[in-house]
């Protein structure tokens, strides 16, 4: 698939957690940080972000996944990337109109999708089924990290 260009990327935090973690798709997050680093797009993505990386993390020690201190190291990784967070409240209204579109009973996917939909932006994830919900809705700057 190509990949249009656009001023910035969204990337949600399955996109990081998948590079993280022992993942299937985690070959194709590597490749998306790669992409990334060639194409130096600026990166965005709500606050949301942070809560729901850490959370991943700490779901990963739960799991003996990860040690505190490996999570910690990645914690302190992700928090070093040049990712823009916008205000949550920013985007709230457009994420809950996104979250009834998607038939979504929670808006978390939705916050990342309204703000690619509202900076006009590629917003890129590890979750397939979002992406292709997405497209089947219309958004097509929705992209799969496996399609690099």
């Amino acid at each position: 698939m190509s990949v249009s260009q656009t001023s910035s990327l969204v990337v949600d935090a399955s996109v990081a957690l998948v590079t993280i973690l022992p993942h299937p798709y985690q070959a194709h997050g590597r490749r998306f940080w790669q992409y990334w680093q060639q194409q130096s797009q600026p990166l965005l993505a709500p606050h949301l972000w942070v809560a729901e990386v850490t959370s991943g993390l700490r779901r990963a020690i739960w799991e003996r996944v990860l040690t505190e201190e490996e999570a910690e190291a990645a914690l302190r990784d992700l928090l070093e990337l040049p990712l823009t967070l916008t205000s949550d409240g920013e985007i709230a209204m457009q994420a809950l109109s996104w979250a009834g579109r998607l038939q979504q009973k929670r808006a978390y996917d939705a916050f990342y999708v309204a703000l690619a939909d509202l900076r006009g932006a590629v917003f890129w994830s590890a979750d397939r089924r979002l992406v292709e919900t997405l497209r089947q809705q219309g958004f097509s700057r929705a992209r799969w990290i496996g399609e690099i």
